[in-house]
């Protein structure tokens, strides 16, 4: 005899006499149209086989006709066997879920799992959750459930270890707290293999990465387990999350398999979900190729043709701003993301577009008590539009992300003289002078965010040194690993921190390796002009005939505020902007500061070098744009910025006025530099960095599981614009250019250090 049939058990049929059969469920309703499904839908009711069917309406319906529309309701995926012993409700909810319901029921019925727990948690309801939902427990069982109070409990790794092991697949929940989590289930496999997804050590970095204040507490107190968090619940609450973790174990072990590997975290207080994607590591020590960021490392650069396929905000990139946020968008989460936020920046004026995307890692810091919550301890991004700010603020995050000393970099133990020419000096690149190393206690005692002043590098000292590729020699070049990547420590001293300075990240290689080096040639442009202190001649900004710097002006000029520009443009002869703006309605030579903002950007097309510039300054406005009565507060500064808004002027700093001798700069001022295509705009850089006796160093700094190409262009010589003083391009090259008749001594630059 044949199965039985019916409609699935999660529709219920309507029949409007004349009309149609409606199929009502929870996902909505749907219509099949026509007499013959009228007959049979009273039929379809799951006690019937289709030759029963057939015989109920012989003599009415031919066969052929009987069979053919049943065959279409199977094809339409409303009509299935059906089992009259299965649960009816259990059997439709997996059938919501796209499977066969009789199949998936016979498999919770035999479905065995393994339970662990890690913490101090009662498992008892969840045994009891289990037992209801027909699941029976089995210490052997080729599925195992882990039940924590906190995913980066230190037991997880031996269970992580085990599964890897033995392929056995397993599932991660935290049932307590208010924040109830559930998922991902772990699946054993290679990069690629179907089904296979990331390990729990690939969750853990991500984790951890988004927590340091909870890491660092931790580790101050000695703790081997994480800081409690989970401490806030009520009896309901701890019943959901029991019930969502024994929901989620009968869907996997019935065969509902999710799209993708995500955790699952519930909201008791808002009644709110949120799905977090697991992010696999490629580079992964336990479950991936842990040699892959540093083999590639230690191979050559090579630019390839790189068309620009956007140049209208930002810079000139590979792929548009609209692209981009759609493949890195699985980047943004505060729990498996690299990015924890993308949103506006609080009190930015309306019609300026400025986003905040999270922790800026590469202001990381060894006590808790100098982490910061202004401006620099997170990350940013600017824009004339919307999305390009937003595509600007994920990158920024995603580049101090790639940054972070992670352990899998290429690096060697040496001293200095046993790397021979190979090596960089660290004195090359720091640029620090005798007379900062000798006043060392007196420049960090000010406990500056930036211009701090690390030990003399000692020669005889073993370090980690890290490799970067010359494109001018053709070979491999070592730097202190330290100097190389945000958060390194060394243990026997600190002789240089990372910092961004050349890093970026872009839509290419090339078109990170190209904002790396403008932002060389902008950082050392402003450090010769701002140490110096020279004036330089007015931006045009008329002369762009640019709609958006007249929306701007008018913004500032709400705010009670002028614009100007600066062009800082060097020896190099790429485009380098300042952009300034101040109160005007505080009297020239009153008490106080006139809140001067400061803001530089560099590019080879002057336009975008300008917009740049104005459109960073765009970041600083919040904390001193004030209320509607004027008043300043300041908020999320720093001492040393707050320093410079209440005290400079542009009477007791008149460098930061154009030269009233000079004409003003406008777009014809520069020759056309820019081409076509990224890697010619590369091989400009490079001959302009060679002409001047100077060598082009490229580190590659992508990581695998982010994907965003990051590049540290490193040119020895070439100054910061923090307070660096050491002899060099800082003295020669504004004599070499006319700014000045003789260089500056040491004693008479800038007492200011520049602060952003």
């Amino acid at each position: 005899m044949s199965e039985l049939i019916g409609f699935k058990r999660h529709y219920t049929p309507y029949v409007v006499d004349g009309e149609a059969v409606y199929l009502v469920s929870e996902r909505g309703v749907s219509v099949v149209d026509g007499n013959l499904a009228q007959a049979l839908a009273p039929l379809l009711d799951g006690t019937r086989t289709a030759e029963q069917i057939g015989a109920a309406l012989h003599g009415t319906v031919p066969a052929e006709r009987v069979d053919g529309a049943v065959g279409k309701l199977r094809a339409g995926g409303f009509v299935a066997p059906a089992d009259p012993a299965t649960d009816r409700p259990g059997a439709a909810f997996f059938e919501m879920a796209g499977l066969d319901g009789d199949a998936a029921m016979a498999a919770l019925r035999t479905a065995r799992v393994r339970v662990e727990v890690y913490g101090d948690l009662d498992v008892e309801p969840f045994l009891a959750a289990l037992e209801a939902a027909g699941v029976a427990v089995d210490e052997d069982a080729p599925f195992t459930v882990a039940l924590t109070a906190d995913y980066l409990h230190p037991g997880l790794a031996e269970r992580n270890r085990a599964a890897l092991a033995d392929g056995r697949p397993w599932l991660i929940v935290r049932p307590v707290g208010s924040i109830v989590w559930t998922g991902p289930v772990f699946v054993p496999g290679a990069d690629g293999e179907e089904g296979a997804t990331g390990c729990w050590e690939c969750l853990a970095h991500r984790l951890s990465a988004n927590r340091q204040s909870l890491s660092y507490l931790q580790h101050r107190l000695g703790q081997d387990e994480p800081i409690p968090t989970a401490g806030a619940h009520l009896p309901a609450t701890l019943a959901l999350g029991t019930q969502l973790a024994a929901l989620e174990t009968a869907k996997w072990l019935a065969g509902a398999r999710p799209a993708e590997p995500v955790v699952l975290t519930l909201d008791t207080v808002l009644l709110e979900t949120e799905r977090h994607r697991l992010v696999r590591r490629p580079q992964c020590e336990s479950c991936g190729d842990g040699r892959m960021v540093t083999e590639r490392q230690l191979k050559p650069v090579r630019f390839e043709s790189r068309p620009k396929a956007f140049t209208a905000d930002g810079g000139h990139r590979s792929t548009t701003p609209e692209e981009m946020l759609d493949t890195y968008r699985p980047q943004l989460s505060p729990i498996t993301g690299v990015v924890t936020t993308l949103v506006p920046a609080a009190r930015t004026p309306t019609g300026l577009k400025v986003y905040v995307s999270g922790q800026n890692l590469s202001r990381q810091s060894g006590d808790l008590r100098q982490l910061r919550t202004g401006l620099r301890s997170v990350s940013c991004g600017k824009g004339r539009t919307d999305v390009q700010a937003r595509a600007s603020a994920l990158g920024e995050a995603m580049e101090r992300y790639s940054g972070v000393f992670q352990g899998d970099e290429a690096r060697r133990l040496a001293r200095f003289a046993e790397l021979g020419d190979a090596a960089i000096h660290p004195s090359r690149t720091l640029l620090y002078s005798d007379r900062q190393y000798a006043e060392r206690q007196r420049w960090n005692v000010k406990q500056s965010m930036f211009n701090i002043v690390p030990e003399r590098f000692r020669e005889d000292e073993a370090i980690e040194w890290s490799p970067a590729w010359s494109l001018t020699a053709q070979t491999t070049r070592w730097l202190p690993t330290m100097s190389m990547y945000y958060g390194y420590r060394h243990r026997n001293g600190f002789y240089a921190a990372g910092d961004s300075n050349g890093c970026a990240a872009g839509t290419s290689f090339e078109d990170a390796a190209l904002q790396g080096f403008l932002e060389l040639v902008e950082r050392d442009s402003v450090a010769l002009w701002w140490y110096n202190r020279v004036q330089r001649p007015a931006i045009d900004l008329d002369a762009f005939g640019d709609p958006y710097i007249d929306t701007l002006r008018d913004v500032y000029r709400g705010l009670r505020r002028e614009i100007w520009a600066l062009d800082l443009t060097s020896d190099f002869g790429v485009p380098v902007v300042g952009a300034f703006s101040r109160r005007t309605d505080r009297a020239s030579g009153s008490a106080g500061g006139e809140d001067v903002l400061i803001a530089f950007g560099a590019h080879l097309d002057p336009h975008i070098a300008l917009t740049r510039a104005l459109t960073e300054m765009n970041q600083f406005l919040g904390p001193v744009a004030g209320d509607a009565e004027g008043r300043v507060t300041y908020a999320g500064a720093d001492h040393e910025q707050k320093a410079w808004w209440t005290t400079a002027t542009v009477a007791n700093q008149p460098y930061l006025l154009p030269d009233p001798a000079a004409p003003a700069s406008g777009p014809g001022r520069w020759p056309v530099l820019a081409g076509a295509d990224l890697a010619d705009d590369l091989a400009l850089a490079q001959r302009l960095v060679e002409d001047r006796g100077m060598e082009f160093l490229v580190l590659d700094q992508t990581r695998p599981d982010v994907g965003l190409p990051v590049a540290r262009v490193i040119v020895p010589g070439m100054r910061h614009f923090w307070a660096r003083y050491a002899p060099g391009r800082l003295y020669d090259v504004p004599v070499e250019l006319g700014w000045l008749k003789e260089p500056t001594p040491e004693s008479e630059l800038n007492p200011i250090p520049i602060f952003i």
